[in-house]
């Protein structure tokens, strides 16, 4: 069985295949490169043979969540309000961003996407509203790996009285079964999974991030971009008054909500930041802190270094608290998604973080009852909330 990092190693070498396109859709030229996947291959006759599949006409369309866009000259046409005055709209301008009649669709429209569940435009939203937007985004997760996919064997159930005590009550591992052959090729988990290795879980060392780490955030951010639940929960927030209509400014938002750092140390290594915290796990005051992924807790128990020590509880739909031993240190109690895409994970975290910061955000879904906490970092406004978001799990 492969190792962690030989999977991480296989998955980065992966997604910068020489002569493929994978991994590198509208990256800078390089001529260093035997062909292409920009968005002049074509004229220059050096696309890789790849090019029309994996990146199927990006620059061309006004598909994949390109509507209301800001004006790319990289671009070979726009899809935003002014390109009918420049004349420059891509050929499917009309029928992506445009409805019926002519009128707009762009997520700031009432009754259309996300937005449909805004009964207002005022900033706060209603339980109702929350819980519409949820089912959206659960019916939406078509990324979701099915029951077929993954097998979890939960053992022993570990009474919240005695958490402190760390009594192993699982012989065997949580998983018994993922496939990765079917989920670790989807685009975004594939780009998830090249973030993992990227962090120092040990809180008070400053995180150094490269170029290429950059350039890793920034293709996890575009492979999530175009997905349904990231779309519905921009139409949603931007309709409310709490994100911006335009998506790029958007999404830049949110990579500087998840990914920018901070100081979780009390002194000036900036040695944190909302996504590892949430989504990786790191080790403060002799304790695992944060920790709340299912794909990481995959990951690191089919490596060896995580030991599953059995289950507090498990909630519909598809909410599992645990606890572990990273290591030499416990995590006491860890809750998280299990079966869900990254990007429903990080769009349902957003949402409560953003709509209801520092608090118990409550929404029905998939008929079952649903909270999540969200906390938040420093006081640097956010929308309704804060800048950097600090942690959310469901509670």
């Amino acid at each position: 069985m492969l190792s962690f990092q030989a999977l991480l190693a296989i998955l980065l070498v992966a997604r910068h295949v020489e002569g493929s396109c994978y991994g590198r859709c509208w990256e800078d030229y390089n001529s260093a490169n035997s062909c292409h996947c920009n968005s002049r291959c074509g004229e220059f006759n050096n696309c890789c043979s790849d090019f029309n599949s994996m990146c199927p006409n990006w620059g061309n369309s006004c598909a994949n969540g390109r509507c209301g866009e800001l004006m790319n000259t990289a671009y070979s046409c726009q899809c935003n309000t002014q390109c009918t005055q420049y004349g420059d709209c891509c050929a499917d301008y009309g029928t992506e961003c445009l409805g019926e009649g002519g009128n707009v669709v762009e997520p700031v429209s009432p009754g259309t996407g996300g937005a449909s569940c805004a009964t207002s435009t005022s900033s706060s939203a209603t339980s109702t509203e929350l819980s519409c937007l949820a089912q959206l985004l659960w019916d939406g997760d078509v990324n979701r790996a099915s029951s077929s996919q993954y097998t979890l064997n939960r053992q022993g159930q570990i009474a919240q009285s005695a958490l402190s005590q760390h009594q192993d009550l699982a012989s065997a591992d949580l998983f018994s079964y993922l496939d990765e052959a079917g989920l670790f090729t989807r685009q975004t988990y594939a780009a998830y999974l090249a973030l993992v290795d990227n962090y120092v879980p040990s809180t008070g060392t400053s995180e150094v991030v490269t170029s290429s780490e950059n350039a890793e955030i920034d293709a996890f951010m575009a492979a999530i971009q175009g997905t349904d639940v990231i779309t519905k929960l921009h139409e949603f927030l931007a309709y409310k008054g709490l994100a911006s209509s335009n998506l790029a400014t958007f999404m830049a938002d949110l990579r500087e909500m998840w990914f920018g750092l901070y100081s979780r140390s009390s002194g000036a290594a900036m040695d944190s930041s909302g996504f590892e915290h949430v989504f990786l796990g790191e080790f403060k005051n002799g304790k695992v802190s944060g920790f709340h992924n299912w794909l990481t807790t995959y990951l690191l128990e089919k490596d060896g270094d995580l030991n599953y020590y059995g289950y507090i509880w498990d909630k519909q739909p598809g909410i599992l608290a645990v606890q572990v031993r990273w290591g030499s240190l416990y995590k006491d109690l860890g809750s998280m998604f299990y079966g869900a895409s990254p990007e429903f994970d990080l769009a349902m975290y957003t949402m409560c973080y953003i709509t209801s910061p520092d608090s118990l955000c409550r929404f029905n879904m998939a008929g079952a009852s649903v909270a999540i906490q969200t906390w938040s970092w420093n006081n640097s406004s956010y929308g309704g909330g804060k800048k950097y978001l600090a942690s959310a799990y469901p509670a």
